[in-house]
């Protein structure tokens, strides 16, 4: 008897040589949804529109009473489309071995209207309804939800045919919880916080090598290559996410940010990529080692040398010319990720941040806090020089990606010293000033705290800073202006605070 198989599908690539061979070399005959059936007609491929599709005596799921026509068409259709839910319910009663279905997405259905009545009409329940059928007969169906499993899907046996049921069953349930998602939106009313991730793969360990872990697939993340086929750990996915969120900031300059152990230990620009990455390394040559390089251009030959030349784990940036790719390979440990996501695209993937703890689970916005000119204020009588307030914002986005309490010391778009977690603002400006020692005369001092104790104010002058940013808002905000005033120091307060626990 030959062998029977559903195909309906939004995202319709890969599917012309998919049907082909499912048709010519594999002999199954085709029952395809409208707009299916027409792009395969097209490329001359045999088929049966649904419509043509008359109803039989076998069931593709027994005992699936949810799918009688007659409850089926009078829960989804009214009289203006019941005909169409109708042929679609014909061909899921007759027995099939394959079903094959893809569905709009959520967010491009919602991405042409917001109108919740309009989304709801544009929502393929018939076609859930199919894929929980087949994926409840896995024993006889083989159901196909993603193209990737196209060809890994005709031999498959039962058990993968088992796995790719758990697919159908998680594809629907993630469709249900994204509808769900949208409507809570419209009503403006979030009840509900459902997280549904698709392992990728287990990583050899965690945080520490007695530590499980593994990484999971978001509905939005960044696409990118480990281009010497180095497997990334738990550790550097945490470094590397760092290190890219920094360069970000600077996606239309050379910029470069070092990280250990998911903390800037250098951040710096450059009119080179070259220049840039000496003056972050410079920043704190010990911490460097073992670290991660994030770099907002392409990693060329000379940059590579450098490199080379440092125990280094993880190089990231959005490309890599040949000939630094050739040295690279001299480091066995070394791994290249390249971004295939540009970094102003990265910059709008507004992830929110779950922290899971035994009280509840916490869930925020990643925070993408930007200056903004009406909170933007010079507040003493001392002005800034333009190069200053460069620096300044430049030092403002590096702190803001330092832990809390933070402190960062800069000059000519390189941080010269970078405090952070600190216990209090006090110990985060000393500590950054006695690191910076002579560097920091005439340098910018960003704070992601609001400043309170006038001790930050004389630390600064006696490190001889000339322009101090910070958040402001203190009730003592107007005594530390007047110390300011008093010595000669710029301020600026942003309106902005930048805790990062």
């Amino acid at each position: 008897m030959k062998r029977r198989a559903f195909i309906s599908v939004y995202d319709k690539s890969g599917l012309e040589d998919f049907a082909r061979n499912l048709s010519e070399k594999f002999e199954y005959e085709i029952v395809a949804g409208s707009d299916t059936y027409e792009v395969l007609k097209q490329a001359g491929i045999e088929a049966v529109n649904v419509a043509e599709f008359s109803q039989g005596n076998g069931l593709l799921v027994k005992d699936y009473d949810c799918l009688n026509e007659t409850v089926f068409a009078s829960i989804l259709a009214d009289s203006s489309d019941s005909m169409e839910l109708n042929e679609l319910e014909r061909a899921v009663v007759k027995t099939f071995d394959m079903v094959v279905v893809n569905l709009r997405s959520i967010d491009d259905i919602v991405s042409v209207s917001k109108d919740a009545d309009e989304v709801l009409s544009k929502i393929d329940v018939a076609g859930l309804a199919v894929l929980r059928a087949a994926a409840k007969n896995y024993k006889h169906v083989t159901v196909i939800t993603d193209k990737v499993d196209y060809y890994v899907a005709l031999n498959a046996n039962e058990f993968g045919r088992m796995k790719l049921a758990l697919k159908a069953f998680n594809f629907a349930s993630n469709y249900d919880r994204q509808i769900c998602t949208k409507l809570a939106e419209q009503l403006g009313d979030k009840p509900f916080k459902t997280f549904n991730f698709e392992k990728l793969k287990d990583l050899k360990y965690g945080e520490n090598p007695h530590q499980h872990a593994s990484v999971y697939k978001m509905e939005k993340m960044v696409d990118y290559e480990v281009i010497n086929g180095k497997e990334l750990s738990f550790n550097n996915i945490l470094n590397v996410t760092e290190a890219v969120n920094i360069v970000s900031e600077f996606y239309d300059v050379n910029a470069v940010a070092i990280i250990r152990h998911n903390k800037p230990c250098g951040v710096a620009l450059g009119r080179s990529l070259y220049e840039a990455y000496t003056k972050a390394f410079d920043c704190d040559p010990i911490s460097s080692f073992y670290g991660v390089a994030g770099f907002s251009k392409s990693v060329d030959a000379e940059v590579a040398k450098h490199l080379n030349s440092m125990a280094v784990e993880v190089v990231v940036a959005p490309d890599f010319e040949p000939e630094a790719v050739e040295l690279f390979l001299d480091n066995p440990e070394i791994k290249l990720v390249k971004l295939n996501t540009s970094l102003k695209e990265y910059r709008r993937l507004t992830v929110e941040e779950v922290v899971i703890t035994p009280f509840g689970v916490l869930v925020q916005d990643r925070n993408i806090s930007e200056l903004k000119k009406e909170m933007f204020k010079v507040v003493t009588k001392e002005k800034p020089t333009a190069e200053q307030i460069e620096d300044a914002i430049f030092a403002w986005k590096a702190v803001k990606h330092a832990k809390t309490n933070s402190v960062v010391i800069a000059r000519n778009f390189k941080t010269i010293a970078i405090a952070q977690g600190q216990t209090n603002a006090v110990s985060a400006v000393e500590s950054a000033l006695n690191y910076a020692c002579d560097g920091s005369k005439e340098a910018v001092l960003a704070s992601d705290s609001v400043l309170t104790s006038e001790d930050c104010i004389y630390s600064a002058i006696q490190g001889r800073i000339s322009l101090i940013i910070q958040p402001g808002g203190s009730i003592k905000d107007q005594k530390l202006i007047e110390t300011c005033d008093k010595y000669g120091i710029a301020m600026i307060t942003t309106g902005i605070r930048n805790y990062r626990q």
